[in-house]
């Protein structure tokens, strides 16, 4: 049977859970890491026959008990079962099909004008908007200034997971792309948390394959399975334009779903926040 989001999500979980944060003696050879299904069963409460089947795809819709079982079994956060709770109610489910690949904005593009003036008020600093998917729909001067540029680039760069991965310095900034805790990693488990309802959409899986092809280290952190709503953390800035810095950033959730603006604030007294506040005209 194909591969379900519910049973990818729970084989990636155990894998990535050590016998010891379950309380479990590491003795003993192991084939593959992590916990075996047997041993996520016991602590969940459930056959390990129910539990194989669940992550092969063939049980229907688990009991809200059981998911809780789960997630306690696996350690899971308050996100990520959150997230599974999403998958395996709309694990027999899929979003209606798009028209087409994507390649720009999967929403409308229109940003209201209390958002674009809350940018200019951020003038000091760069921020800009982001779509469900992580679009860029607006940005003032300085952010204009941080992305190189968005502006002149094609609609599938205007992207800020094309940026973290893809950009031509993303090598020279290997911090924003750390599996225990970075832009890129968030960024990740932000995608798949605000997905979770439409894992077969083709818009999504159209942006997780270019950029999986495009980025070894997106399509690991793809396989992680982490969930998580977009939060505050660290940018690692390394291009021609800016000083070398780390820039500390904020997440503002907006009144329209899935859209958040992102605002950094550079070092006092960099090279980098003087050029953020020549970008703004000041």
């Amino acid at each position: 049977m194909p591969e379900t989001p519910l049973g990818a999500f729970l084989r990636a979980r155990r894998a990535r859970l050590a016998p010891a944060e379950a309380g479990l003696p590491a003795a003993g050879r192991r084939r593959t890491p992590g916990l075996r299904r047997e041993e996520v069963a016991a602590r969940a409460g459930i056959s390990a026959d129910y539990y194989a089947r669940l992550e092969q795809g063939r049980q229907r819709v688990p009991t809200g008990p059981v998911l809780d079982g789960l997630a306690e079994a696996l350690h899971l956060s308050g996100p990520e079962r959150a997230y599974l709770h999403r998958l395996a109610v709309r694990r027999d489910r899929t979003a209606p099909p798009a028209t087409g690949p994507s390649t720009g904005p999967s929403t409308d593009p229109a940003v209201p004008a209390a958002t674009l003036a809350l940018l200019e008020t951020l003038d000091a600093a760069p921020a800009f908007v982001t779509g469900p998917t992580f679009d860029l729909l607006a940005w003032n001067r300085p952010a204009a200034l941080l992305l190189a540029g968005p502006e002149r680039r094609p609609p599938h760069e205007r992207n800020l997971l094309w940026q973290v991965f893809c950009c031509p310095y993303r090598d020279r900034s290997p911090g924003n792309t750390a599996a225990d805790r970075s832009i890129g990693a968030d960024l990740v488990a932000s995608l798949r948390a605000q997905h979770a309802d439409r894992p077969r959409d083709r818009t999504l899986l159209a942006l997780v394959g270019r950029l999986s092809t495009a980025s070894p280290e997106f399509a690991a952190l793809w396989d992680h399975h982490r969930a998580a709503p977009p939060g505050p953390g660290r940018l690692h800035v390394r291009h021609p334009a800016l000083d070398t810095a780390v820039l500390d950033y904020t997440v503002l959730p907006l009144p329209e779903e899935g859209r958040h603006v992102f605002a950094f604030l550079a070092p006092p007294d960099s090279p980098t926040r003087r050029a953020f506040a020549a970008a703004r005209g000041t």
